[in-house]
């Protein structure tokens, strides 16, 4: 198994009135309702890009450091995105 932990920030749209979680190393960007549906949407979204990135053999970056991460966005909240996939490179559930 292959686990990988990316920090995103976390902000509420005023203007679209969802939650937006932006992946920066991935260039993941995703919204939710809620501050767990954007949560879960990063994690599907990171899954796709994980597994695209092993089958068509691009590189995957490397995360920032997040302490990096918290200190480039003071305003913002910071949190780690969790993706594990299995030896054939599929993304697998992980209980917590």
């Amino acid at each position: 198994m292959k686990k990988f932990v990316y920090p995103a920030v976390i902000y509420y749209d005023e203007d679209a009135l969802v939650y937006v979680m932006h992946i920066e190393d991935l260039g993941i960007v995703v919204e939710g309702d809620t501050v767990e549906e954007a949560h879960k949407r990063a994690g599907q979204f990171m899954d796709i890009y994980l597994e695209t990135a092993f089958k068509e053999e691009l590189d995957i970056p490397e995360a920032t450091e997040f302490d990096k991460m918290v200190s480039a966005h003071p305003k913002e909240m910071v949190v780690l995105i969790e993706s594990t996939l299995n030896d054939k490179n599929k993304a697998i559930k992980v209980d917590k």
